[in-house]
């Protein structure tokens, strides 16, 4: 795509060596691309965003914002993205945002389209429309290249399939040839088995998290328990777990924790040991230029600046030591976060919630962008957790992932907790249509 020049071998289209200097270039010759972490600019306006660089004029000075909305809304109904051309992209959803870098891609009529994790923040029905329009797309000849750690998408739309460990090349088969279970191989070099359904009787664990409220419905939590947010995009899951950390003002919300009540700011939240991790890492979790151990320690500095002054050898200590406990993979924890991969950038997320000593962690979208080996890691340490005493919610988009890691269910709906489930028995399609409303809610979960 022109963002990186290449150390070794060649690119070929049409048979033919290209040489991209710059993304411009690359999009010259007909290659688009939609990154896995987001490259709008909030302070804009989504048709303003989808031109960007390619900008409408009247007159020398003068940006034709009038063609750029027509052309915006034409691109957007052209396939069915429900979107106001003129709204701004920093009131957006995760979800939305993501549709705003796809409909960029699409509108420069390219003839290679490479997509980078777009399922990751988008709903079940986002999802279908977003492989209906690549159907489309490769209907029309456009070769499509979609990076995925959700097995089951690359079955369901993929012809052939190239798998990369480590950085080279394993090999590239027909999807048809393959089984799930074949391609988990490839990817780790080794089994991994699926996760197993939890089935922990906590009912007389202390409650560490109360929440109340007349509108939102009431929660509770116990030491030790791993409760999942159910819901489809747009519920109110990430609403109501800011409203827990303090992130976003309690309105109706009385929270507690272990009876006391916590103020609605975050560092009083923190305080209390309430560790939010962000579904959103790059704009809300990481100083993207600042240093891997540097973000790590970001939330635990008083731990280690006793008397103002920051003791940095123990605090590249104890950031070392859970860096290799998390299998990091950095030339240097002094490097900049923003040169690791998304898995690893999620580690350095995980190693700032160790490091604060949470007793109730919310982790939002935790394996978000993460492959199948990461994601059985962050699975063992969440339990490791929990294991621990430390009460853990858990907000995931990915139904068989609740399922199988989650104790109990909360279900979310309207930014309303309608309440709280057991997942014995549970599968994911009678939770679809529990977070739906389609059925109801079995009996309560203690």
């Amino acid at each position: 795509a022109g963002a990186l020049p290449p150390t070794s071998g060649a690119v070929l289209i049409d048979g033919a060596p290209a040489v991209f200097a710059t993304p411009a270039a690359a999009r010259a010759a007909g290659v688009s691309i939609v990154y896995q972490e987001f490259s709008s600019i909030p302070e804009l306006s989504v048709a303003d965003n989808i031109f960007l660089g390619r900008e409408f004029w009247r007159g020398p000075k003068l940006i034709d914002r009038a063609r750029a909305r027509r052309e915006a809304g034409d691109l957007l109904r052209r396939y069915d993205i429900r979107l106001d051309p003129d709204v701004l992209v920093a009131s957006l959803s995760v979800a939305d945002r993501q549709l705003v870098e796809l409909a960029r891609a699409l509108s420069t009529e390219a003839r290679i389209l490479i997509l980078d994790e777009p399922t990751a923040v988008l709903s079940l029905a986002e999802q279908e429309k977003l492989f209906a329009v690549i159907r489309a797309l490769r209907g029309r000849g456009i070769l499509v290249l979609y990076i995925s750690h959700r097995l089951e998408e690359i079955f369901a739309i993929a012809d052939r399939v190239t798998v990369l460990r480590d950085g080279k090349l394993v090999a590239t088969w027909e999807t048809a040839d393959l089984t799930q279970r074949d391609l988990v191989r490839l990817m780790t070099g080794r089994e991994v088995q699926a996760i197993a359904q939890t089935s922990t009787d906590l009912t007389a664990a202390p409650v560490v998290l109360d929440v109340t409220g007349n509108k939102t419905g009431a929660l509770a939590v116990r030491r030790g328990e791993i409760l999942g947010l159910a819901g489809l995009m747009g519920a109110g899951r990430t609403w109501i777990a800011r409203r827990i950390a303090g992130v976003l003002a309690h309105g109706d919300l009385t929270v507690r924790m272990s009876g006391e009540a916590v103020p609605d700011d975050p560092r009083a939240a923190l305080d209390r040991g309430i560790v939010y991790l962000t579904e959103d890492r790059k704009r809300d979790g990481l100083f993207m230029p600042l240093a891997i151990t540097i973000n790590a320690t970001a939330a635990s500095l008083p731990s280690f600046s006793p008397f103002g002054l920051m003791a940095r050898r123990r605090e590249k200590k104890a950031a070392s030591e859970l860096f290799r406990r998390l299998r990091l993979v950095a030339t240097s924890f002094e490097a900049p976060v923003s040169g690791l991969s998304g898995g690893n950038q999620q580690k350095v997320i995980f190693a700032r919630a160790l490091l604060a000593k949470p007793r109730l962690l919310i982790c939002d979208e935790p394996t978000r962008g993460v492959d199948v080996g990461a994601k059985e890691e962050i699975y063992a340490l969440l339990r490791a957790l929990a294991a621990d005493g430390v009460a853990v919610i858990v907000i995931s988009s990915e139904f068989p992932e609740l399922i199988g890691l989650c104790d109990r269910l909360a279900i979310v709906r309207d930014g309303r907790l309608h309440g709280v489930v057991a997942n014995r028995n549970l599968d994911e399609h009678r939770l679809t249509e529990i977070v739906t409303g389609a059925a109801p809610l079995p009996a309560a979960a203690a």
